[in-house]
Protein backbone atom coordinates (compact mmCIF):
# COMPACT_ATOMS: atom_id res chain seq x y z
CA UNK A 1 0.00 0.00 0.00
CA UNK A 2 1.30 3.46 -0.87
CA UNK A 3 2.09 6.27 1.51
CA UNK A 4 -0.49 8.82 2.50
CA UNK A 5 -0.51 12.45 1.46
CA UNK A 6 0.57 13.59 4.93
CA UNK A 7 3.63 11.31 4.99
CA UNK A 8 4.63 12.22 1.43
CA UNK A 9 4.34 15.94 2.18
CA UNK A 10 6.57 15.57 5.25
CA UNK A 11 9.12 13.64 3.15
CA UNK A 12 9.06 16.43 0.57
CA UNK A 13 9.62 19.07 3.26
CA UNK A 14 12.63 17.18 4.65
CA UNK A 15 14.11 16.66 1.17
CA UNK A 16 13.67 20.36 0.35
CA UNK A 17 15.37 21.32 3.63
CA UNK A 18 18.30 19.01 2.86
CA UNK A 19 18.57 20.53 -0.62
CA UNK A 20 18.47 24.03 0.84
CA UNK A 21 21.31 23.14 3.22
CA UNK A 22 23.41 21.87 0.32
CA UNK A 23 22.68 25.00 -1.71
CA UNK A 24 23.72 27.12 1.29
CA UNK A 25 26.98 25.16 1.61
CA UNK A 26 27.70 25.57 -2.12
CA UNK A 27 27.01 29.31 -2.02
CA UNK A 28 29.37 29.65 0.96
CA UNK A 29 32.03 28.00 -1.21
CA UNK A 30 31.18 30.65 -3.83
CA UNK A 31 30.01 28.13 -6.44
CA UNK A 32 27.82 29.60 -9.17
CA UNK A 33 24.23 28.39 -9.39
CA UNK A 34 24.84 27.15 -12.93
CA UNK A 35 27.63 24.89 -11.59
CA UNK A 36 25.34 23.15 -9.06
CA UNK A 37 24.71 20.40 -11.59
CA UNK A 38 28.32 19.28 -11.35
CA UNK A 39 27.99 18.65 -7.60
CA UNK A 40 26.96 15.02 -7.04
CA UNK A 41 25.39 15.64 -3.62
CA UNK A 42 23.23 18.44 -5.03
CA UNK A 43 22.14 16.24 -7.95
CA UNK A 44 21.17 13.44 -5.60
CA UNK A 45 19.15 15.74 -3.33
CA UNK A 46 17.49 17.46 -6.30
CA UNK A 47 16.52 14.10 -7.79
CA UNK A 48 15.01 13.05 -4.46
CA UNK A 49 12.92 16.24 -4.34
CA UNK A 50 11.68 15.66 -7.90
CA UNK A 51 10.80 12.01 -7.15
CA UNK A 52 8.79 12.89 -4.05
CA UNK A 53 7.04 15.74 -5.88
CA UNK A 54 6.06 13.32 -8.66
CA UNK A 55 4.65 10.90 -6.08
CA UNK A 56 2.68 13.73 -4.50
CA UNK A 57 1.19 14.66 -7.90
CA UNK A 58 0.18 11.04 -8.45
CA UNK A 59 -1.47 10.91 -5.02
CA UNK A 60 -3.45 14.03 -5.94
CA UNK A 61 -4.61 12.37 -9.19
CA UNK A 62 -5.73 9.26 -7.31
CA UNK A 63 -7.62 11.37 -4.76
CA UNK A 64 -9.48 13.30 -7.46
CA UNK A 65 -10.33 10.04 -9.24
CA UNK A 66 -11.64 8.54 -5.99
CA UNK A 67 -13.75 11.64 -5.37
CA UNK A 68 -15.26 11.40 -8.87
CA UNK A 69 -16.02 7.70 -8.38
CA UNK A 70 -17.69 8.39 -5.04
CA UNK A 71 -19.76 11.19 -6.59
CA UNK A 72 -20.79 8.96 -9.51
CA UNK A 73 -21.77 6.17 -7.10
CA UNK A 74 -23.86 8.55 -4.99
CA UNK A 75 -25.61 9.90 -8.11
CA UNK A 76 -26.31 6.38 -9.35
CA UNK A 77 -27.74 5.28 -6.00
CA UNK A 78 -29.90 8.40 -5.86
CA UNK A 79 -31.27 7.77 -9.35
CA UNK A 80 -32.00 4.13 -8.49
CA UNK A 81 -33.80 5.21 -5.31
CA UNK A 82 -35.86 7.72 -7.29
CA UNK A 83 -36.74 5.06 -9.86
CA UNK A 84 -37.83 2.65 -7.12
CA UNK A 85 -39.99 5.36 -5.58
CA UNK A 86 -41.74 5.99 -8.91
CA UNK A 87 -42.28 2.25 -9.40
CA UNK A 88 -43.72 1.93 -5.91
CA UNK A 89 -46.07 4.87 -6.55
CA UNK A 90 -47.17 3.31 -9.87
CA UNK A 91 -48.17 0.07 -8.18
CA UNK A 92 -45.01 -1.91 -8.71
CA UNK A 93 -45.33 -2.28 -12.48
CA UNK A 94 -43.12 -0.68 -15.04
CA UNK A 95 -44.88 1.67 -17.37
CA UNK A 96 -44.56 0.28 -20.89
CA UNK A 97 -44.33 2.74 -23.77
CA UNK A 98 -47.35 2.72 -26.03
CA UNK A 99 -46.89 1.13 -29.43
CA UNK A 100 -47.54 3.14 -32.54
CA UNK A 101 -50.53 2.01 -34.57
CA UNK A 102 -48.76 2.46 -37.91
CA UNK A 103 -46.08 -0.12 -37.16
CA UNK A 104 -48.48 -3.05 -37.01
CA UNK A 105 -49.87 -2.21 -40.47
CA UNK A 106 -46.39 -2.10 -41.99
CA UNK A 107 -45.57 -5.57 -40.67
CA UNK A 108 -48.78 -7.00 -42.07
CA UNK A 109 -48.02 -5.45 -45.47
CA UNK A 110 -44.60 -7.12 -45.56
CA UNK A 111 -46.13 -10.51 -44.88
CA UNK A 112 -48.64 -10.11 -47.72
CA UNK A 113 -45.94 -9.43 -50.33
CA UNK A 114 -45.22 -12.31 -52.68
CA UNK A 115 -41.73 -13.78 -52.45
CA UNK A 116 -39.30 -12.72 -55.13
CA UNK A 117 -38.94 -15.10 -58.04
CA UNK A 118 -35.48 -16.48 -58.67
CA UNK A 119 -33.96 -16.38 -62.12
CA UNK A 120 -33.35 -19.81 -63.65
CA UNK A 121 -29.73 -20.84 -63.84
CA UNK A 122 -28.11 -21.24 -67.24
CA UNK A 123 -24.99 -23.34 -66.73
CA UNK A 124 -25.55 -25.43 -69.91
CA UNK A 125 -25.02 -22.46 -72.27
CA UNK A 126 -21.69 -21.57 -70.70
CA UNK A 127 -20.38 -25.09 -71.09
CA UNK A 128 -21.35 -25.18 -74.78
CA UNK A 129 -19.66 -21.83 -75.48
CA UNK A 130 -16.36 -23.01 -73.98
CA UNK A 131 -16.18 -26.07 -76.25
Amino acid sequence: MGTSRRITESQLDRAKNALALRVKALTEKKVETTKFKTDTAWRKLDARVRQIAARLRKIAEVETNNAEVAKHKADRLASLAAEKATLKAAGGKKAKPEKEKGKGDAKAAKKEKAPKEKKPKEPEKKKEEKE
